[in-house]
C-alpha cells in the first residue's frame, strides 16, 4: 500500500472540495481500539479549539496540557500537548469495559490530530493537500472497515483540514 492515498483540492474561502484524485482506491479503515500506535505513544499537540472543546466537558486546561512547541507536518499548532501518563500514553486513555480494547475519555471532543489518525494531510499549496496514511495503524485494511472514498473523506476528514490551517 502506498503512503499517498489522494490529492484533495479545496476552495479555502467556501470550504468546498473541488476535486479528489485517488492514488489508492481500496484502502479500508476501522479502528480496532488497540491504541498501540496512536494513544500509547503520548498525547497529541493541541489547537486552541481542541483545548476549548475538552474544557467544555469539564476538564481544566491545567489538568490535561503540558507546554511543548510542536508541529504536525507542515501545520503549526498551539504550543500545548496533552499530558502523558508515566508509561507515555495519553492521560485520557483507559482500558475499555469487559476487555474490549481501549476507550478515550474525551472521544466526542477529541483533538483534531486524534480525529485524523491514521491519516494526515500534507499541504501542497494554498488549496491542495495530499491525504496520506500512517501505515503502522492496525485499523488499516480491516476487511470490515469502511472504504476510504469521497464520502469517507467528507464525513470524517475534511473538517480537519480547516481545523489545522
Amino acid at each position: 500500500m502506498k503512503e499517498n492515498i489522494a490529492r484533495i483540492t479545496v476552495n479555502p474561502e467556501t470550504k468546498q472540495v473541488f476535486d479528489i484524485h485517488f492514488y489508492e482506491r481500496n484502502v479500508r479503515f476501522k479502528c480496532k481500539k488497540c491504541a498501540i500506535y496512536c494513544c500509547k505513544l503520548g498525547g497529541p499537540s493541541l489547537t486552541k479549539k481542541d483545548v476549548d472543546k475538552i474544557e467544555s466537558v469539564g476538564y481544566d486546561k491545567s489538568e490535561f496540557t503540558e507546554f511543548a512547541k510542536r508541529r504536525y507536518g507542515s501545520f503549526p499548532v498551539m504550543p500545548n500537548a496533552i499530558t502523558n501518563k508515566k508509561d507515555g500514553s495519553c492521560i485520557f486513555l483507559r482500558m475499555g469495559g469487559q476487555g474490549n480494547g481501549y476507550e478515550c475519555l474525551v472521544y466526542d471532543v477529541r483533538p483534531v490530530l486524534c480525529r485524523l489518525y491514521p491519516f494526515e494531510f500534507e499541504k501542497i499549496n494554498s488549496n491542495s493537500f495530499l491525504l496520506k496514511i500512517i501505515p503502522c495503524c492496525n485499523g488499516l485494511n480491516n476487511p470490515d472497515g469502511e472504504l476510504v472514498n469521497e464520502r469517507f473523506i467528507a464525513e470524517h476528514l475534511i473538517e480537519s483540514i480547516y481545523a489545522i490551517l
